[in-house]
């Protein structure tokens, strides 16, 4: 058996390798990136919260203006992709698009460099929730957040931290944020519109359990002036623990942030 992982596709249930799958050029997925999509970890071969992410995507193409997906019928196509992957760590990623074409990838997780300076920009295409009906949607069309990554790294920073119109944190790019202040972890409430992160849902959860307290809600970005530690998470990442948002910097010690990491790989590796 391979030590790593053979990155393929199924495009409506037919597999491919991954360098061979494609899309025609007038699907909206590729034409309009028109769809919606989402990327699950998957650890010691298992996925994480598979169930939860296409409950996600279903809640998605609804906001969208798209027909429900046949959620067992995409499940069973993610474990068919997954056959084989034996204990190995990987990303498994879903895509429906308008045309209603059905895309799952799988690929070795990803290598990121750790995200330590942030900085701020904001976000005018986050909007609260019951504005507009996309709203909190993970659709298909990221340019805008891509962008935001660019202009962050242009500034010199690692990645972006999004700030709503209003002058609310948000969230990153392509990962949720929270933040301890006072013995109290914070993070933006999800009815400003950011997407629904089952990761953080998890730390958030793992924070709960810890005995911390948790609240979310609507915080300025001068809030993160307190703050003794940031976190950000994503599927396919380990928490970490942010040194600089903009002007504030976080002490190297981050006692919070090795708690919750050891508690969300638990939960994603079990016990």
């Amino acid at each position: 058996m391979t030590d790593t992982v053979i990155p393929r596709a199924l495009i409506d249930g037919l597999a491919f390798p991954l360098a061979d799958a494609a899309l025609p050029l007038l699907d909206d997925g590729f034409a309009r990136g028109d769809g919606a999509f989402e990327t699950i970890g998957v650890w010691d071969g298992r996925p994480f919260r598979l169930a939860d992410h296409l409950a996600r995507l279903a809640g998605s193409l609804a906001a969208i203006g798209l027909p429900a997906p046949d959620l067992a019928l995409l499940e069973a196509e993610a474990r068919s992709l997954l056959d084989g992957v034996g204990s190995m760590d990987a990303a498994l990623r879903c895509y429906v698009t308008a045309s209603g074409t059905r895309v799952l990838t799988l690929t070795a997780r990803p290598q990121r460099p750790e995200l330590r300076h942030l900085v701020p920009l904001p976000a005018p295409w986050i909007r609260p929730l019951g504005s507009y009906g996309p709203a909190g949607a993970k659709s298909m069309s990221y340019t805008p957040n891509m962008a935001s990554s660019r202009a962050a790294r242009a500034a010199g920073g690692d990645d972006a931290l999004l700030v709503s119109l209003e002058g609310f944190v948000l969230e990153g790019p392509t990962f949720g944020v929270a933040w301890v202040d006072h013995d109290t972890v914070r993070a933006p409430e999800v009815a400003l519109g950011i997407v629904d992160s089952i990761t953080r849902r998890t730390v958030l959860d793992a924070a709960r359990a810890a005995g911390l307290a948790v609240e979310e809600g609507r915080y300025p970005l001068e809030a993160l002036a307190t703050a003794s530690e940031l976190l950000v998470c994503s599927s396919p990442r380990d928490l970490q623990a942010v040194a600089r948002v903009g002007a504030f910097a976080y002490a190297a010690q981050t006692p919070v942030r090795d708690l919750l990491a050891k508690a969300l790989n638990s939960a994603r590796r079990g016990p």
